[in-house]
């Protein structure tokens, strides 16, 4: 029966109704790129929303349902993982596939979800970016997140983007202060740090910050500082630092490092250290010193091998100054002591006698559990110093088979305090889960120096060497690794390398060239 109802305006006239009577009515009608007018029915745009199953209320086939969805996003998560660790996991799923696809969803629920995946996470979040990054920076946010699959094209076209961004966004920001002020002086140090509040949200140091926190930095230094974050050489030192540091450390959490894949460091680590050792050296070779005066010209190879640059000539020079803290310590009737300190259970990545998944790793990296060593030897020289207590002596730094740095303290005391200072160490050694199995045994040793099986000397000698070239070491095995200690040097300098951690560091003492100087003064 039509409707017959009288209406002010025509406007107020029922509307059609959104559902088509027929289905088969063309809903959207294009062109093809040949030209070719073409259209879809409503019938063809109903398929496509519901061709993706709509999840059930509630009930066994919901919980189905999302464990079939979970199931393709975890398999999905495989294949996103980058390259040089998803070769071994994505091997592993297939050949689960192939055996009994249950087992392959089981190991992807209670392996990959709660273990490999978290780890990942754990790891990808302690190098990318903060979530709220500001508005010049945001383009570059996709950069960031892909930088473990950078090469170094990629690197320097990020590198140059982000000098050209410092760059214009200082002018812009010391332009405006300048107008309304006419200071330099505070147009300058406004302008950084308008650019370096932006910076520090992609998680790097930013020189002079702390300053201008504490509203100590001059104008002179913001300039110093400014010129820096201007330069794409600077910002790709700190994007290769990030790159080669984000990589290892999944490698790291994935188990791609340990005495029964590849112990210190990884096998990548390793190629790239070795890489640009010979890449330097083929850069020296090439190179010479000339005197401007003279004419005379020297090879700078032999210059850079005839410093500590040399590994033989390093270990030569670290055997004298412990030599002469040893002879120093008899004079003035000291014993010297052998410490060890090992970070807790919860800083390695794997378990050193089995190689297998330690459920307790933090997810720190090397640098962290060096940053925690170095913060538990401040508290207690504190300690010592709050108690009178001095000492003089070498500390070495080395890894574990996963990359967690211990390290090795030999320092000369009074007879009298060595019972306090040990006790002292001890305490702030263990403070932090200090109750876990094994801490007591394994996360600080003492042993007094006998003069009876070696001096001093002849203690630390082994670590130094080992650490350096394997010299004298011929034939012994690394007892984590169990490989030749020859072959684990070059490891262990490749690891040092990638995190920047010092191996050897006397304290106590003053510089070689400061005491050079002296010698030098006096004869």
């Amino acid at each position: 029966m039509p409707d017959s109802t009288a209406l002010a305006w025509s406007w107020n006239a029922q509307r059609r109704a959104i559902n088509p009577s027929n289905a088969e009515e063309s809903a959207i009608e294009y062109l093809t790129p040949k030209g070719e007018r073409k259209a879809l029915a409503y019938s063809d745009l109903v398929d496509v929303v519901y061709r993706v199953p709509l999840r059930p209320r509630d009930g066994e086939a919901r919980r189905a349902f999302d464990r079939t969805r979970l199931e393709r996003h975890l398999r999905r998560r495989v294949q996103a993982l980058p390259a040089f660790i998803r070769k071994r996991f994505s091997m592993h799923l297939e050949t689960l596939d192939r055996r009994n696809p249950k087992e392959a969803v089981r190991w992807l629920f209670n392996t990959f979800e709660r273990h490999v995946l978290r780890r990942v996470d754990a790891v990808n979040a302690q190098y990318l970016p903060q979530g709220n990054l500001p508005a010049i920076l945001f383009p570059l946010r996709d950069d960031f997140h892909l930088l473990p699959w950078a090469d170094k094209k990629r690197l320097k076209r990020l590198a140059y983007k982000l000098a050209n961004l410092m760059k214009s966004e200082f002018m812009r920001e010391f332009d405006f202060r300048y107008e309304k002020t006419a200071d330099v002086e505070f147009s300058t140090i406004y302008a950084y740090g308008a650019i370096a509040s932006k910076a520090t949200s992609l998680n790097i140091a930013i020189p002079g910050w702390k300053q201008y926190c504490d509203e100590v930095l001059t104008a002179e230094d913001a300039l110093r500082v400014i010129a820096r974050l201007q330069k794409e050489k600077w910002w790709l030192g700190k994007l290769r630092k990030i790159h080669d540091r984000w990589r290892e450390h999944l490698m790291i959490a994935t188990s791609y490092v340990s005495k029964v894949a590849s112990p210190y460091c990884s096998e990548p680590c390793l190629r790239e250290w070795v890489a640009q050792k010979k890449a330097n050296f083929e850069y020296l070779q090439a190179m010479e010193l000339e005197d401007q005066d003279t004419g005379e010209r020297t090879s700078l190879l032999d210059k850079v091998m005839g410093s500590v640059s040399n590994p033989k000539i390093a270990r030569h020079e670290l055997m004298v100054r412990m030599r002469g803290f040893e002879d120093m310590a008899n004079e003035m009737g000291l014993v010297g002591m052998f410490y060890t300190l090992t970070a807790p259970s919860r800083y390695h990545a794997t378990h050193v006698h089995s190689g297998k998944r330690n459920d307790k790793y933090c997810n720190a990296s090397p640098r962290k559990t060096q940053k925690y060593l170095c913060n538990v030897w401040s508290r207690v020289r504190a300690k010592w110093g709050r108690e009178g207590i001095r000492t003089f002596g070498f500390r070495v730094a080395e890894p574990h088979h996963d990359g967690t740095p211990h390290w090795h303290l030999l320092l000369f005391l009074r007879p009298e305090e060595v019972e306090l200072a040990t006790d002292i160490f001890h305490e702030y050694a263990l403070q932090e889960d200090g109750n876990e199995r094994g801490a007591a045994e394994y996360r600080f040793t003492a042993k007094l120096i006998d003069e009876e099986f070696g001096s001093a000397t002849g203690y630390i000698a082994k670590y130094i060497s080992k650490n350096i070239d394997g010299y004298g070491m011929d034939g012994e095995f690394d007892h984590e690794s169990g490989k030749p200690v020859k072959e684990m040097a070059k490891r262990v300098r490749a690891w040092a390398s990638r995190w920047s951690i010092r191996q050897f560091q006397q304290i106590g003492g003053a510089p070689v060239s400061t005491a050079g100087a002296a010698a030098a003064r006096k004869s």
